[in-house]
């Protein structure tokens, strides 16, 4: 819950900030984030499926790089509210990792 708190708090603090043009960018990488992060959610939970939410999750972490990369421009407060999500979905991805590694290989079965 902390985290999401985090994340809104960023989308906030890059909102005021931002310009017409940033505020559209801030609309549509926040947007994919967020598909991202349920994406993998599913991938793992509901299709039980850890090695393609393996793959998925380097989407994810790559998703939240680029909107630290893209909100220091806009709000160093923003971009570094997001650095908790990124550790957060760091351990996650080896979490994700030791799964596969440890339960594989997996089929559609």
């Amino acid at each position: 819950m902390v985290i999401y708190a985090f994340v809104i708090a960023s989308i906030v603090s890059a909102w005021q900030s931002a310009d017409q043009r940033a505020k559209l960018l801030i609309v549509i990488f926040f947007g994919i984030n967020g598909l991202l992060n349920v994406a993998w959610s599913w991938l793992f939970f509901r299709f039980q499926r850890p090695d393609w939410a393996l793959i998925e999750v380097v989407l994810l972490w790559l998703s939240i790089a680029t909107l630290l990369w893209m909100l220091r421009r806009i709000s160093v407060r923003a971009a570094w509210l997001l650095a908790p999500y990124l550790a957060w979905v760091t351990f996650a991805g080896a979490l994700n990792w030791s799964v596969v590694q440890l339960n594989g290989p997996f089929d559609a079965s």
